[in-house]
């Protein structure tokens, strides 16, 4: 502003800084000897810093310092109502707009700090196929929760960070007494509690108890306002559908079954290989024993395999089809549940599901897995969407 305009301009514009077309400061004086241009100069490096630190790089290998950086809000926050107070060009006004949402904020902190600070123990931590840990833990009595929510954990005492939380999706469901969830390892902290859960491996009484803050929604909730409801699930992405399902199977056969509008229930899961779902096998397996009104119908993809013009890949599909049709159980997984070989293809997919629910209106289409994956779902649905509407609701991790 200062290089592009003339001192008349200036003058109108900064009155008392600028006084008959003569500057009373130089622009260094104004950028470092005032308080607008100190905090100016203070929110340009806390902005930038928050957001080198927000890139996908940073929150997944430098999770700390994405952790840490964005807890400079409340620093920003009050640089920008200082920023105004120096008046150059008007009254200071953003306070205006900060004191409401900054008293809920502060409510909404008071309530989460609260539960943070509550241990609850670990009753169970069990080692997984595919870098998967499954950690159940203990239900407080005033926990409520629906399906497919998620919670903030941290680990008490465990040198993984006191106040490093990260967000998991709870697998358990809301009928049960537990809580749990599955945890894929990756670096950092999954890979740090991993290592201390198998170093406890002996003596399962050391391991830690947890802080747990939530739950917390997100766009899966709304599975109960349709007949048809079709989960798409893309490896470690399936841990909202595990909950979802038990918590479906469950008000179908219970005294719940009228409170529920669900009919059918089409799960798809994709995943690169036989290992990586070996974890949920017993989840889905207990949801198809439960299974008494015929609702769920689960197709697995395995993706790792090749061309299904391929000659081993047609082998494949004989033998599964062959088993599947003499014990109407899969060959690989033991399971009702149909494995094929290759990626979904969700215009066909969708296609023969309309066909089969002519009289259906609206579908309930809820996705959690890579964005890719989420962007071909969506794509579909808009496709096939005319008379009856195929509604997408999509999570990305």
């Amino acid at each position: 502003m200062f290089s592009s305009l003339s001192p008349d301009h200036l003058a109108c514009l900064l009155p008392k800084t600028w006084l008959d077309g003569k500057a009373k400061a130089t622009v260094t004086g104004l950028l470092f000897g005032t308080i607008t241009g100190v905090t100016g100069i203070l929110l340009v490096l806390s902005l930038l810093t928050m957001y080198i630190f927000a890139t996908e790089y940073a929150r997944r290998y430098l999770y700390s310092w994405f952790w840490n950086t964005h807890h400079l809000y409340p620093f920003v926050l009050a640089l920008i109502v200082l920023h105004g107070t120096a008046r150059l060009l008007q009254e200071p006004t953003f306070h205006y707009y900060l004191i409401g949402p900054a008293i809920l904020f502060t409510f909404d902190k008071l309530i989460s700090i609260s539960r943070k600070r509550r241990e609850i123990p670990l009753l169970e931590a069990n080692i997984l196929p595919s870098e998967v840990t499954n950690l159940v833990f203990k239900r407080p009595v005033d926990f409520h929760y629906l399906a497919g929510q998620y919670v903030k954990i941290a680990l008490v005492n465990s040198g993984t960070g006191r106040d490093e939380y990260h967000p998991f999706t709870l697998t358990s469901a809301p009928h049960e007494d537990f809580l749990s969830v599955h945890i894929r390892t990756c670096k950092g902290w999954t890979k740090l509690m991993r290592d201390l859960i198998i170093k406890n491996a002996k003596n399962p009484e050391r391991n830690p108890n947890l802080y747990v803050d939530g739950p917390f929604g997100e766009a899966h909730q709304d599975y109960s306002n349709y007949e048809v409801v079709i989960l798409v699930g893309g490896g470690i992405g399936v841990t909202p559908f595990a909950s979802i399902l038990k918590d479906l199977i469950y008000k179908s056969t219970s005294v719940q079954s009228s409170l529920t509008k669900v009919k059918k229930v089409y799960f798809l899961w994709s995943t690169r290989t036989q290992k990586q779902f070996e974890w949920l096998l017993d989840i889905i397996g207990k949801c198809e024993q439960d299974d008494t009104r015929d609702m769920l119908d689960t197709h697995i993809f395995i993706t790792r395999f090749y061309q299904k013009s391929d000659l081993r890949t047609t082998m494949l599909y004989i033998c599964e089809r062959q088993f599947q049709g003499i014990s109407n159980r899969s060959l690989f997984t033991g399971l009702k549940a149909i494995t094929h070989f290759g990626r979904p293809d969700f215009d066909r997919i969708f296609e023969d599901i309309r066909s089969c629910h002519e009289d259906v209106r609206k579908f309930g289409v809820f996705v959690c897995g890579p964005p890719a994956m989420s962007d071909s779902v969506t794509l579909s649905c808009s496709k096939i969407t005319g008379k009856q509407t195929f509604s997408a609701y999509a999570e990305n991790f």
